[in-house]
């Protein structure tokens, strides 16, 4: 299958890479960036994932990339992939999003798949954005990659979500079927304002469990409780499980806290509170302060500090809300000096 990538970030890059080294797919990014366009000419990654460099040189002859929508083959599927970054309100920027869909609409013959993460609510705006009310050749697929190991969960995913409209083709779906057939996973087809909420929600989650274990772990701290032990106790319970009960300096990157003021906004929209989702933000911030006060109350006036580790988790180069970089400019407030490295 001819298959478009519209944007050469983190999502569109693993998803591209990964469905032409599947080997039954040509795949052709569009991205606006000229020296991302030439980076990836010359085959170097703009990101750093594990596995996604190698794949991308193994199977270059199916890979190509081009600047604008009118230099691709037609497709016979657009993926879309463009950022929705979170501002100060907790608002999702949609301004690339806007952008894609009002080109696509020069193109209604084009099936169509929304990867970019959106905020509940806008996807029913889909359609009349792409000048296509009916929906018929649209649907939304959001992905559940995790930084670090993105490679990995797009060959093996937990599950697959499609997010339809009621006048979603059979065709189309059929597409949707055709591009993931190599891929063994439990399909979930649902209405697209469900698909939204799947996403939001399952991230919001995790960064819930997340800030919720890191008090677990101060409150043992406390008692001079071994916090290991406490929550190898709880994850034996199979309601609960093991998987995101580490403690830790919190959370960080472009999604679990992203998704946090996500559901908050769409909740102020709508006059409900979302207690939780902010809780679980400010425990977040709170662990990471916890942290660099410990450290400041065992260092002399004025210390020279090193820092291995800048990224917000290993095996990325992303940096976004990592809690390393926060704990260096509470040092550095502080009126220390910090050196840092990372790998």
């Amino acid at each position: 299958m001819k298959i478009t990538v519209i944007g050469a970030g983190y999502v569109g890059l693993v998803t591209g890479v990964s469905l032409a080294a599947g080997g039954e797919h040509q795949v052709t990014f569009v991205e606006r960036d000229p020296r991302r366009v030439s980076d990836l000419r010359a085959g170097q990654m703009p990101i750093q994932e594990p596995g996604l460099a190698a794949a991308f040189s193994e199977h270059g002859e199916r890979i190509g990339v081009v600047e604008a929508m009118n230099q691709a083959e037609r497709p016979e599927l657009v993926f879309v992939a463009v950022g929705t970054p979170v501002g100060e309100t907790g608002d999702s920027d949609l301004t690339q999003i806007h952008t894609v869909l009002r080109e696509l609409s020069d193109h209604p013959e084009l099936h169509v798949s929304v990867r970019s993460t959106l905020p509940p609510g806008f996807s029913q705006r889909m359609p009349d954005l792409l000048g296509r009310p009916d929906g018929s050749r649209l649907s939304t697929n959001p992905e559940f990659l995790r930084q670090g190991s993105a490679m990995e969960d797009f060959r093996h995913p937990s599950r697959m979500v499609i997010g339809r409209y009621a006048s979603t083709s059979p065709e189309h779906l059929e597409l949707m079927e055709r591009v993931y057939a190599s891929i063994e996973a439990p399909r979930i087809s649902v209405d697209v304002a469900a698909a939204e909420l799947i996403k939001n929600a399952a991230n919001g989650f995790l960064a819930l469990k997340l800030s919720f274990v890191n008090e677990v772990a101060a409150l043992s701290e406390e008692y001079g409780v071994e916090v290991d032990e406490v929550l190898a106790g709880i994850a034996l319970d199979p309601r609960i499980g093991s998987a995101y009960m580490r403690p830790g300096l919190g959370f960080g990157g472009s999604c679990l806290p992203k998704e946090l003021q996500v559901l908050d906004a769409a909740g102020r929209r709508h006059g409900l509170s979302m207690h939780i989702a902010r809780a679980a933000s400010q425990v977040n911030l709170e662990q990471q302060d916890r942290f660099a006060y410990r450290i400041l109350d065992e260092l002399p006036e004025r210390a020279r500090i090193g820092l291995l580790g800048l990224s917000f988790k290993a095996d990325t180069d992303d940096l976004r809300g990592s809690p390393a970089i926060h704990v260096a400019r509470r040092l550095v407030e502080a009126g220390h000096t910090v050196v840092a490295f990372d790998p």
